[in-house]
């Protein structure tokens, strides 16, 4: 479970960095990619310890 999480997780960041953006989009994207990276991490970290 925890590692298609991750994969989805990717897919959905991946789709942001493909979007031609500029201005305020992009850096409400940039945030978006961010608060992602941090859910990752999350999972990565709860996958480890054995949680997922």
């Amino acid at each position: 479970m925890g590692q298609e999480l991750i994969l989805k997780l990717k897919e959905v960041k991946q789709a942001l960095v493909d979007l031609d953006l500029k201005g305020e989009e992009w850096e409400e994207r940039q945030e978006i990619l961010q608060k992602l990276e941090d859910v990752t991490s999350y999972v990565k970290d709860a996958i480890g310890s054995g949680k997922l």
